[in-house]
C-alpha cells in the first residue's frame, strides 16, 4: 500500500446494521489518529449491502451519510450482485423476478412492501411500482452510482472476483459482480492481489493472489474488515 494510505475493506453486509455500526466506529476511531499524522485513510465497501438480512434500509441510510459525517476519510462503495439484481428488478421486474428468491423478499419487507403472491405479471409489476414509491431517491441514486472496482497499491478490489486469463482492462463488470467457481478454483496472478467478498468462507482467505472477506455476516458470522497498511495486512471481525 502507498505509505500515506491506510486502507480498510469491508465485506458483505446484507442488512446487518449493528455489525456495520461497530465496524465504522472502530475505523473512525483509528482514522482520527491517522489523519492527525497527515495520513489519508480509505474505506472500500465490497458490495452486497442489501437483501437476506434484517435492515437493508438502515444500512443504506448509514452508508449514504458517511461522506458528510466523516469527510477526512475517503469512502468508496462498490456494487455487489445483490444491488445489481435489485436495480434489475426495478428496471424490468419480470426479467429479474429471481431477485425475490435470493434476498429480495426480505428487502421488500424492509421497505414496507409485501412480496407478491404468485408470479403473475400484474402482481410482479405492482410490487415493483410499490418498491419504487417506497424507495427514497437518495437510496436509488446511491445504488445507481456504485462502482465495479477500485485499485490502490498492489491491490484490486471487486465484489466477486475476476476471470482467469483475461487482462485487467478487459475484465467484464458482470464477472466482477457474479463470478464464483472459475475464480475461486483457479489460482492466478492478475498483476494485483484481488480483494473480494461474494463467496462465504469460514475464515478470511489470505492468499498471495486473492483475499476473500465474506464471512457470512447475515447467517451468524462476523462482518470482516481487512486492514492494509504498508506491507502489513490483518482482518478484524465484528459480531
Amino acid at each position: 500500500m502507498p505509505a500515506q494510505t491506510p486502507l480498510y475493506a469491508i465485506g458483505d453486509i446484507h442488512g446487518q446494521i449493528d455489525q456495520l455500526r461497530q465496524a465504522i466506529a472502530w475505523i473512525v476511531g483509528r482514522a482520527a489518529a491517522q489523519t492527525e499524522q497527515n495520513l489519508k485513510p480509505k474505506v472500500v465497501f465490497l458490495g452486497d449491502y442489501v437483501d437476506r438480512g434484517e435492515d437493508s434500509r438502515a444500512v443504506l441510510n448509514c452508508l449514504i451519510g458517511l461522506e458528510a459525517e466523516f469527510p477526512s476519510i475517503q469512502w468508496i462503495f462498490l456494487a455487489g450482485n445483490h444491488e445489481a439484481a435489485m436495480l434489475g428488478f426495478l428496471d424490468n421486474p419480470l426479467e429479474h423476478i429471481a431477485w425475490l428468491g435470493f434476498g429480495g423478499a426480505e428487502t421488500l419487507l424492509n421497505y414496507g412492501v409485501r412480496p407478491p403472491v404468485g408470479v403473475g405479471g400484474r402482481a410482479i409489476q405492482k410490487t415493483r411500482d410499490q418498491l419504487l414509491q417506497a424507495l427514497p431517491d437518495t437510496h436509488l441514486r446511491f445504488l445507481q452510482q456504485l462502482r465495479h472496482s477500485h485499485q490502490c497499491g498492489d491491490y484490486l478490489f471487486v465484489h466477486a472476483g475476476l476471470r482467469p486469463g483475461v487482462p485487467l482492462e478487459r475484465q467484464a463488470p458482470e464477472d466482477m459482480l457474479w463470478i464464483r467457481d472459475e475464480f475461486m478454483n483457479t489460482p492466478h496472478w492478475y498483476g494485483k492481489c484481488v480483494v473480494h467478498g461474494h463467496t462465504i468462507e469460514t475464515a478470511p482467505a489470505l492468499h498471495p493472489w486473492r483475499i476473500g472477506i465474506d464471512s457470512g455476516a447475515y447467517c451468524g458470522g462476523p462482518l470482516s474488515c481487512l486492514v492494509l497498511t504498508g506491507n502489513h495486512r490483518e482482518v478484524i471481525g465484528f459480531s
